[in-house]
């Protein structure tokens, strides 16, 4: 049986104060070039809308992949945004983080990088500023 590999990036970031919105187009575009980036095909089309709540309003999306899912949520009051990319696929995380800085100009964020196996214990490694190697217990019932 080959070896299976379960990705997850998750990135938490304050972005430039320039950035007001993201129109489904815009965020078309975006997961378009993120899914070249990392090698991915959607799997349906996105699925993107506008708050519903006003006491936290911006966008958001959800893009099934062939591999999974990705996912992104913009506050425009506090000019955040909240990412994640999980696949089976093994991708360059590094990619990623590139093309949320082009887009949205990441200010000051941190992340998580949880890699999983089928032949090895699960890794997960904080990114972002300060961020310090952790590895994960094996957790025993």
């Amino acid at each position: 049986m080959a070896k299976l590999e379960h990705i997850h990036i998750t990135v938490n970031a304050r972005i430039d104060p320039s950035f007001k919105a993201l129109p489904r187009d815009d965020a078309q575009r975006f997961v378009d070039r993120l899914l070249k980036a990392v090698d991915m095909e959607p799997l349906g089309p996105l699925n993107w809308a506008d708050a519903k709540d006003l006491d936290f309003p911006g966008q958001s999306y959800v893009q099934m992949i062939t591999t999974s899912h990705c996912s992104l949520h913009f506050f425009s009051e506090t000019n955040e945004i909240y990412f994640d990319l999980y696949s089976c696929k093994p991708y360059d995380e590094n990619k990623v983080i590139e093309l949320l800085d082009e887009k949205f100009g990441l200010k000051e964020w941190h992340g998580m990088l949880y890699t999983r196996s089928s032949d090895s214990k699960p890794r997960l490694r904080m990114i972002g500023s300060q961020a310090k190697e952790v590895m994960v217990a094996r957790v025993r019932n």
